[in-house]
C-alpha cells in the first residue's frame, strides 16, 4: 500500500531525495571549508565559498523539508481514504469480527504513528546525506582513519540491532494494548451514567480494566523505547571513543598531520548531531513499523466483489416479490462456544405487504433482517428479488432497495446521499408531524443538532428513511423508545401510509396490541420461522389515540 502511494508521488519523492542529498553534501563541504580556514595561509576567497555553501545549505534543507512534508501528507491522505474505502468494501460479517475498537485504532492511532514517521523523514534524509558526505570527506583526508570511523559506526549499528528486536516486540505489545484501551474508552464514554450510579462498578472498571490495560501499555512502551534509547546512546558514545583514539593513541603509532587530526575531530563532532537524530528517530519508525503491520491486517480484509457498471443498469424490477429459498446462516452468540443456525428459511414478501416479525431474544430476528437487506450472505439457499437471484455481482444494487432503522442505528448529521434533491421543505413538514420542529432545524440538508433523546433520535432516523423512498422498509424495534402517542402514529398512520404507497414493510416488534395492523405475523423460535395463525394476533387492539396529526395527509400534500 505504501509503495503504491509513494509511486503516485514519485516526482516529489525524487525531488526531496535530491535536495536532501545536496543538503548533506553541502554540510560536509562546509566542514571542509571551516577546516581549511583554520589552517595558516588560507585562500582569501574562501569566505565567499563559505557564504555560498551556507546559502546553499539553507535552500537545500528548506526545499527538502517542504518536499518531504508534502510527500508525507500525500501518503497519509491517500492512506486514510484507501483504508476507509476498504472498510466500506469489506464484508459486514468480517467487520463485526474485527470489532469497532480495532478498526478505530487503525484509522486513528496507526495512521497518526505513520504521519509522525513521515514528519521525521525530512530530518532523516538530510542527516543521512550529511553522514555520507562527511564520511567521503574523511576518506579524502585519510583512508585508514575513515576505515576506523566506519568500523565504529558498524559496531554502533550492530549493537543497536541486538536490542532492536526486543524493542520492537515491546512496541508491538504496546500496540496490542491500544485495541483494548479503545474499547475501554468507548465503554467510558457510552457507559458514564451507569458508572456514576454504581460506585463499585466504577472502581472495578477503573482499577481492574482501564488502569490495568494502561499500565500494560506503559510497561511495554517504556521497555521498547528504553531499549532503543540505551542502544542509541551507546552507539553515539562510540564517537567519543574514536576522537580519543585519534587524538591520544594514533599519534604514538603513526605520524598524522595536525590538519588531518583537526579535520577528523571537527567532522566527527559534526557527525554526532545527524547520527543522534537518526538514532532518536528509530523508536518513531519502530512504532510506524508496528502500525504498518496492523494496517496490513485491515488491508488484507477481503473486499466484496464490485461491479463497475452503474447501479442504474443493474436495478431490480419495482415492485417485486422478495423470496428467501432455503436460506441458512450460522453464527456464534456471545460467549457460547456452540454455533447457532438460523434456518432454513423459506419466505415470500409481496409488494405492498406489511409483515410483523416477533420472537424472543436470541431467536435470530436481527440476523434475519441482516440477511434480508444483503449485509449477510446466506451460507445455503438463495435470495430472489423479482425472480432474479441475488449474487455477488448484483448484491450492491439489491441493498439499495432497502431503507432501515436498526435497533443500533447510526444517525448522520445531515441528509447525505440524496444527490442534490432539495428536501428541506419536505423534511420540515415531517419534522412537524414528528413533533421535532421545536428541537431540530434543517438548513441545506443539515440537522441543527443531534443532542436528542433516544426516542427523538429514532424519529429523526425514521424521517431520513422515509425520505429515501425505497421499495422495502425494515424497522427493528423502532417503537420501543416511543411514548404511546408516537407508537400510535407509527403503527396506525406511518406504516399504513407506507403500505398504501406500495412499500413492503417488515417490522420487528413486541407490541402485540398493534398486531392487527399487519397483513401477516411471523414468529422466530430458535432459528425457525413460523407464520402465526390469524386468530392469535387479530384479536387485540391498542386503544385509539387522537394524535392531532394525519401522516397520510402530510405525505399527500408534499407529493402534490
Amino acid at each position: 500500500m505504501i509503495r503504491l502511494l509513494l509511486r503516485e508521488s514519485r516526482w516529489i519523492l525524487l525531488a526531496s531525495l535530491l535536495t536532501g542529498l545536496g543538503s548533506g553534501l553541502g554540510g560536509a563541504g562546509l566542514v571542509a571549508v571551516i577546516n581549511q580556514a583554520l589552517e595558516p595561509g588560507a585562500p582569501e576567497g574562501l569566505v565567499w565559498v563559505f557564504v555560498g555553501l551556507a546559502v546553499w545549505l539553507w535552500a537545500a534543507r528548506t526545499a527538502s523539508a517542504f518536499f518531504l512534508v508534502r510527500l508525507g501528507q500525500n501518503v497519509v491522505f491517500g492512506l486514510r481514504l484507501k483504508l476507509s474505502r476498504q472498510v466500506l468494501a469489506a464484508p459486514f460479517a468480517r467487520l463485526q469480527a474485527l470489532g469497532p475498537s480495532r478498526i478505530l485504532a487503525c484509522l486513528t492511532q496507526d495512521i497518526t504513528n505513520l504521519a509522525e514517521a513521515f514528519r521525521w523523514l525530512p530530518l532523516i534524509c538530510v542527516n543521512a546525506a550529511m553522514i555520507v558526505g562527511c564520511l567521503a570527506y574523511l576518506g579524502w583526508l585519510s583512508g585508514p582513519l575513515a576505515a576506523m570511523v566506519g568500523a565504529a559506526l558498524a559496531l554502533g549499528i550492530a549493537s543497536f540491532r541486538l536490542a532492536e528486536a526486543r524493542a520492537w516486540r515491546g512496541l508491538k505489545l504496546a500496540r496490542e494494548c491500544d485495541d483494548a484501551l479503545y474499547g475501554h474508552f468507548h465503554s467510558l464514554a457510552h457507559g458514564i451514567k451507569e458508572l456514576k450510579l454504581h460506585r463499585h462498578r466504577r472502581e472495578a472498571f477503573l482499577g481492574e480494566r482501564l488502569a490495568e490495560t494502561a499500565a500494560r501499555y506503559r510497561h511495554h512502551y517504556l521497555t521498547g523505547t528504553g531499549l532503543s534509547i540505551v542502544a542509541g546512546n551507546w552507539g553515539n558514545s562510540l564517537f567519543y571513543v574514536v576522537i580519543g583514539l585519534v587524538l591520544f593513541v594514533l599519534p604514538d603509532y603513526q605520524a598524522v598531520g595536525s590538519e588531518v587530526l583537526r579535520g577528523y575531530c571537527l567532522t566527527i563532532l559534526y557527525l554526532m548531531s545527524p547520527v543522534g537524530g537518526l538514532i532518536e528517530s528509530l523508536p518513531v519508525f519502530g512504532q510506524a513499523g508496528v502500525a504498518l503491520k496492523k494496517l496490513e491486517i485491515l488491508e488484507q480484509t477481503p473486499e466484496e466483489p464490485d461491479n463497475p457498471a452503474p447501479l442504474s443498469s443493474r436495478l431490480f424490477p419495482k415492485p417485486a416479490l422478495l423470496e428467501l429459498v432455503g436460506v441458512t446462516h450460522r453464527y456464534y452468540r456471545g460467549e457460547d462456544e456452540r454455533s447457532f443456525t438460523l434456518g432454513p428459511i423459506n419466505l415470500k414478501l409481496q409488494p405492498g405487504e406489511l409483515v410483523f416479525l416477533v420472537g424472543g431474544n436470541g431467536s435470530g430476528k436481527t440476523t434475519l433482517s441482516l440477511l434480508l437487506v444483503g449485509l449477510y450472505t446466506p451460507e445455503q439457499g438463495e435470495i430472489r428479488l423479482g425472480g432474479r437471484r441475488v449474487t455477488d455481482a448484483n448484491r450492491e444494487s439489491y441493498r439499495q432497495q432497502f431503507s432501515t432503522v436498526f435497533s443500533d442505528f447510526h444517525l448522520f448529521d445531515s441528509l447525505l446521499g440524496f444527490q442534490g434533491r432539495e428536501l428541506d421543505a419536505e423534511a420540515r413538514a415531517y419534522l412537524t408531524q414528528l413533533r421535532l420542529d421545536h428541537k431540530v432545524r434543517i438548513e441545506s440538508g443539515a440537522f441543527s443538532t443531534l443532542e436528542l433523546s433516544q426516542g427523538q433520535r429514532k424519529r429523526l432516523a425514521l424521517l431520513v428513511a422515509y425520505l429515501e423512498n425505497r421499495p422495502f422498509y425494515i424497522f427493528d424495534e423502532w417503537a420501543a423508545d416511543q411514548d404511546p402517542p408516537f407508537k400510535n402514529i407509527f403503527y396506525t398512520e406511518i406504516l399504513p401510509t407506507l403500505k398504501a404507497r406500495g412499500k413492503t414493510v417488515i417490522v420487528i416488534t413486541h407490541d402485540d396490541s398493534y398486531f392487527h395492523v399487519a397483513d401477516r405475523c411471523l414468529k422466530l423460535e430458535e432459528g425457525q420461522l413460523f407464520e402465526m395463525p390469524t386468530a392469535e394476533w387479530k384479536q387485540t387492539r391498542a386503544p385509539e389515540t387522537d394524535t392531532g396529526h394525519d401522516w397520510g395527509k402530510t405525505y399527500a400534500e408534499i407529493s402534490l
